[in-house]
């Protein structure tokens, strides 16, 4: 299977958006303002967080106001059931952590609960941690894509065997993940299950030639990433995101709220996302002068 083909089997797809890592962009109108939102999630590689904050005006250019003295509990299906409660930063109004010195990592095949009380309203989301295989390695080189002019970032590993598996990608450039006008890129398994996916291109450094400085890979630059389970329901959720971030045309689809995993207590609408990930990180990888010689110029 070639790189083309397994890029368009695989169904692979670019979101423009902004976060912690994984911040939700979401289209509100004014009747919207007020509405309880939710960033959140519990990986295989590091502690959880929550971020709990509240919708404004779509005229507003104001930070997002954190919700404070909120009751976060984090707990999953085990027997016993193993559950963590959060705190909320001193340094950022509505962001919740794990107690310093505390660890709650994710386990791969687990269900977690997220439990968010703030008065009278509870607001619950669960997700599954599904495993992930892990990548045999990654590669940059110069891409066919822009015909060997830019260079282009590859993963190689196995699909999970049997039907139902979704991924994105996390890319770190010098230690720092590519965002908020990077790509994340999502996939799901539909026509490759089980098969090894020899050469897959998450990401392609497209700039002007003739601006050098719009490169984001250069030379000398150490490059990482991690690969990650995603839920159905997440998948379907940056689906959409994707379906609204091309509205605009004249068969584009209306922009909405994307619909969260959250219920509340009082049947309002909660807007955002819980997600749970298994992470299999790459070896870090060096921008050399044999990978940037092959560039054409």
């Amino acid at each position: 299977m070639n790189l083309k083909t397994t890029i368009l089997l695989f169904i692979v797809f670019s979101l423009f958006f902004s976060s912690c890592e994984d911040i939700v962009q979401i289209e509100l109108s004014d009747n919207n303002v007020g509405l309880y939102a939710v960033e959140a999630k519990i990986t295989t590689d590091n502690n959880p967080y929550v971020y709990l904050y509240k919708s404004q005006l779509v005229s507003s250019d104001g930070q997002y106001p954190g919700v404070s003295g909120a009751e976060v509990v984090i707990s999953n299906n085990s027997k016993p059931q193993k559950r963590i409660v959060l705190q909320e930063s001193q340094e950022i109004q509505g962001l919740y952590l794990p107690k310093q010195g505390n660890f709650y990592w994710g386990e791969s095949g687990k269900e977690y609960t997220l439990t968010i009380t703030v008065g009278d309203i509870t607001m619950t989301a669960t997700e599954f941690l599904a495993p992930v295989e892990p990548l045999d390695s990654i590669q940059v080189r110069p891409s066919s894509w822009g015909d060997y002019a830019f260079l282009g970032m590859q993963t190689f590993s196995y699909e999970t065997p049997g039907m139902g598996n979704y991924y994105k990608w996390d890319i770190y450039i010098n230690k720092k993940l590519l965002y908020p006008s990077d790509y994340l890129v999502i996939a799901n398994d539909e026509l490759v299950d089980g098969n090894y996916i020899d050469g897959l291109e998450i990401f392609t450094d497209f700039h002007d030639p003739n601006k050098p400085e719009d490169r984001i890979l250069n030379l000398g630059d150490t490059v990482q990433v991690k690969q990650n389970s995603i839920s159905k329901f997440a998948y379907n959720f940056y689906y959409q995101m994707f379906n609204q971030g091309q509205s605009g045309g004249l068969f584009s689809v209306p922009t909405a709220n994307i619909k969260g995993n959250f219920i509340a207590s009082d049947g309002r609408e909660v807007l955002g996302l819980f997600v749970a990930h298994d992470v299999s990180a790459s070896k870090t990888v060096i921008i050399d002068e044999t990978i940037e010689s092959g560039l054409k110029k």
